[in-house]
């Protein structure tokens, strides 16, 4: 991940939402600032017990929204072809 990256947008359904980066004690986490009256949302990707990463709000209650929003966070991260 690229320092640049920090502060990026993503489409989501919707609109588009600011995503801010931010590192706290060696864990990356996301701020994701939505366009419409939608609350911010600050997820992380974790470790299952077995090993499997995953996405997770913080705090716990929006986890469907993180696993979807991760996968574009995800996404914007991938090397572009």
């Amino acid at each position: 991940m690229n320092p640049g990256d920090d502060n990026f947008e993503i489409e989501v359904a919707g609109g588009k939402a600011k995503v801010q980066r931010h590192s706290i004690s060696e864990q990356m986490i996301f701020r994701v600032i939505f366009l419409v009256k939608i609350p911010p949302l600050v997820l992380t990707h974790a470790t299952r017990e077995n090993g499997n990463r995953f996405w997770t709000s913080i705090p716990k209650g929006r986890q469907s929204e993180a696993e979807e929003i991760g996968k574009l966070i995800a996404e914007h991260f991938k090397p572009k072809q």
